[in-house]
C-alpha cells in the first residue's frame, strides 16, 4: 500500500506538469459605439506547445448604405513562443480569403491568395492573448498571410492599475489594454472610412 502511494504521489507532479491548460476570452466587437459582433479566442496549452483557436462575426452597413458581412475563422500552433502551423479562413461579403502555413527549415511558409511567401526566424502573430509575445519588428497577420511591420511600444497606469500597449501598424494603430496581472480587456483602432473599432471582454 506504502508503494503504491509512493508511486501515486511521485507521479503527481509529471501528470500535472503535462496537463492541458484553456484560456478563453470572449468579446462585444462595437463599431462607433454601436454593437456590430463578437470575436472568440481559445487557448490550449500543454508543454511547451500551444493551440490558438479565434472566430470573429460582423455584420454592419457602411455609411448606412452598404452591408457588410465578415466571417473569420484562425487557428495557430505555436511552439516554444514561435508559430509553426496557421490555418484561417475568412469571408467577406461572400468572397473568401484562405491562409495555409508550415514551419519550414528555420520559417515559416505561408500560403495565401497571393502565393508564397517564407519568413525566416521566429514568426509570431497578432497575439493580444500574450502580450510577452508582442515583441518585434514584424506580425504576422493570419488573414491575409501578410508579416506586417510594426513599432510596438507599451505603458502603465499607476492610478488604475492598467498596463497598455500601443502596436503602430501601416493601416492604423491598435492600442491594447490588460490588467495589472496581463490578462487581456480591451482593443481599440480605427478602420478608414468605417469608424473607431473596439473590443470590450464581456
Amino acid at each position: 500500500m506504502r508503494l503504491i502511494l509512493l508511486i501515486l504521489l511521485c507521479g503527481t507532479p509529471a501528470l500535472y506538469a503535462n496537463a492541458e491548460v484553456e484560456r478563453r476570452w470572449d468579446f462585444t466587437v462595437s463599431l462607433n459605439g454601436r454593437e456590430v459582433g463578437s470575436h472568440n479566442f481559445v487557448v490550449r496549452e500543454e508543454g511547451g506547445r500551444r493551440s490558438v483557436s479565434s472566430s470573429m462575426r460582423l455584420d454592419f452597413r457602411l455609411l448606412l448604405v452598404k452591408r457588410v458581412s465578415y466571417q473569420h475563422q484562425a487557428n495557430e500552433v505555436w511552439q516554444d513562443g514561435c508559430l509553426v502551423e496557421v490555418s484561417s479562413q475568412t469571408e467577406r461579403n461572400g468572397k473568401t480569403f484562405a491562409v495555409e502555413s508550415r514551419a519550414v527549415g528555420s520559417g515559416l511558409a505561408v500560403i495565401s491568395n497571393d502565393g508564397v511567401e517564407v519568413y525566416s526566424g521566429c514568426v509570431r502573430s497578432f497575439a493580444y492573448w500574450e502580450p510577452e509575445w508582442l515583441q518585434g519588428q514584424n506580425l504576422l497577420n493570419v488573414e491575409t498571410g501578410k508579416n506586417v511591420p510594426v513599432s510596438i511600444s507599451q505603458s502603465v497606469s499607476s492610478e488604475v492599475n492598467m498596463n497598455h500597449i500601443t502596436i503602430a501598424a501601416p493601416k492604423g494603430d491598435i492600442y491594447l489594454q490588460y490588467d495589472a496581472q496581463g490578462d487581456w480587456l480591451s482593443l481599440q483602432t480605427k478602420l478608414p472610412i468605417v469608424g473607431e473599432l473596439r473590443y470590450q471582454r464581456d
